[in-house]
């Protein structure tokens, strides 16, 4: 329906037709095509939440009271991902918003369907709810927005005119909506497009990335109704000398989140020789090992690390309850070898978790710290560490816990965030990896330095 509607657009304004309205034709087709891939994108992402949310029911019922049989389908299951992956569905690895930006800068469009089709769209979907069944520690949010992005690019072939500006526009809005979708969040949607991917961006495409974040949103909310996606946290920070643990706080999360970063975007630095040829000449028996040493950790938290490990970060920003000491550094473990195995997967929603977990760690140093309040500055100091990108980082631990209150903390967490992790890791690392990948994609030569990435293909 909506599809068809500009053929009734064209049948009124070409009627003594000039220039003029032949543009306004144009942008009305190209915001139909937006609105109608939003509705498409959030029906998807609703139908994607609920797979992933019994996705991980699945696992935490088949191994509760048994979780000795992770050492069993931890590593069978990335194993079997990873050569689902590599053989049914090439180019499904990975995050997916790192391939969604290289395809902004693709000239060739047989490239951009490498990585922007409905076969990979409906790879990361599959792909990702077996990650989650298998308890990978990965997230929905970099899935969505390859998916987003994919619907996207098939939608801007009805009936409009092709070209790069286009396609940057669509992936673009895209990845706007993808994260409203993955997050109920459509400022830091718009933010995460603005910010993180176009880096400039003019005013028609700031019209078509807020048309897109609203147009999923809207179709989230009538769907769904509002719910934030960690709940309600009615966390406050009042003056005093707590204050002064926030640029601690956000320090600690900022590096440990450049360190992150710095170690998925040059893993080779990091690896022993043995383990990057395992990962480069036996991609699956090197997911095998991943999956080992991730239910080795699961076994040492006692299952916690598992999947994004929502509940407990929700109930750390909700209800104020103290995670062990230990869940942070594990978390941050956990995700880094579910990404590294080569599965796909995001680590949006981990590292959020991770930053819960840091933020909590106060409480445990300094009794009488808010519990609630320094999961909140945790969550946003760690995670603008990760992406470097501090007003997508504030928007969206705000819209994930509906708590306003908590504005002015969370921005500086943010900012100092950002800046304490760019000492660590130079380029932000979604820009990395979207640079290794169109390396990768387009066949320029290879750096011979030591920031080669794995045998692993880039995100």
């Amino acid at each position: 329906m909506l599809f068809g509607a500009w053929h009734l657009l064209e049948r009124g304004f070409w009627a003594g037709w000039h220039p003029g309205r032949r543009v306004a034709v144009e942008a009305a087709k190209r915001n139909i095509i937006f609105i109608a891939a939003a509705i498409i994108t959030g029906v998807i992402s609703i139908a994607f939440g609920i797979g992933i949310t019994r996705a991980s029911a699945l696992f935490a019922h088949v191994t509760a009271h048994r979780l000795w049989l992770t050492l069993l389908l931890c590593p069978i299951g990335l194993a079997g991902i990873v050569f689902l992956t590599r053989t049914v569905f090439p180019g499904a690895q990975g995050s997916g918003i790192p391939q969604a930006m290289a395809g902004m800068t693709m000239r060739d469009q047989a490239d951009v369907d490498t990585v922007l089709s409905l076969r990979i769209a409906v790879g990361k979907f599959l792909l990702t709810l077996a990650g989650f069944a298998v308890g990978a520690s990965i997230g929905k949010e970099g899935p969505t927005v390859q998916i987003s992005c994919a619907v996207m690019n098939v939608c801007g072939r009805l009936g409009l005119e092709r070209s790069l500006l286009l396609q940057r526009l669509l992936i673009l809005a895209g990845g706007a909506a993808g994260i409203t979708c993955a997050f109920n969040a459509p400022v830091a949607g718009v933010l995460f497009a603005i910010e993180e991917m176009a880096g400039s961006f003019s005013s028609r495409e700031a019209r078509s990335i807020i048309l897109a974040a609203f147009g999923s949103g809207i179709t989230l909310l009538l769907l769904l109704g509002y719910q934030p996606y960690f709940g309600f946290s009615h966390a406050t920070l009042r003056l005093g000398l707590v204050w002064l643990l926030v640029p601690v706080c956000a320090v600690i999360g900022g590096v440990a989140g450049g360190i992150f970063a710095q170690v998925l975007v040059t893993p080779k630095r990091f690896m022993p020789g043995p383990i990057n040829w395992l990962a480069k000449h036996h991609p699956i028996g090197f997911a095998l090992l991943c999956g080992l040493l991730l239910a080795a950790l699961g076994l040492i938290s006692h299952g916690q690390i598992f999947d994004a490990s929502h509940r407990e970060a929700q109930e750390a920003l909700t209800e104020g309850v103290v995670l062990p000491f230990g869940f942070a550094p594990l978390k941050f473990l956990a995700t880094l070898i579910s990404y590294l195995s080569g599965i796909p997967g995001g680590i949006f929603a981990p590292s959020l978790a991770v930053g819960v977990g840091l933020g909590t760690m106060f409480s445990h140093l300094v009794p009488g710290v808010p519990v609630a309040a320094f999961a909140m500055v945790g969550m946003a100091g760690y995670f603008s560490g990760v992406v470097q990108s501090p007003l997508t980082a504030t928007a969206i631990v705000i819209e994930m816990t509906s708590n306003p209150a908590m504005t002015v903390p969370v921005g500086i967490a943010a900012i100092l965030g950002t800046m304490a992790s760019r000492l660590v890791c130079k380029e932000p690392v979604y820009h990395a990896m979207a640079h290794q990948f169109l390396r990768v994609v387009e066949r320029e030569p290879e750096p011979t330095t030591d920031d080669d990435t794995t045998g692993a293909e880039p995100d």
